[in-house]
């Protein structure tokens, strides 16, 4: 049997499911499971689409910003 040695940042798949090898809260090393869509994929499924700076200050209200980005 071979054992294959995983670091902090790995993927796995386990039972057909990907998770990563994270640091929890508590510096104890844990699976989450890995984020496989990304917001434009997410937006085709259900809908929506991102808010407008206006539509997002409407909503929000101002924020306070360093403008640097």
């Amino acid at each position: 049997m071979t054992v294959r040695k995983l670091k902090i940042g790995d993927t796995i798949e386990v039972d057909g499911e990907l998770y990563d090898i994270v640091r929890d809260e508590d510096d104890r090393v844990t699976l989450e499971p890995t984020i496989t869509e990304t917001v434009d994929e997410i937006f085709r499924r259900v809908g929506g689409r991102p808010l407008t700076h206006e539509e997002f200050e409407a909503r929000f209200g101002h924020l306070p910003s360093d403008d640097e980005g």
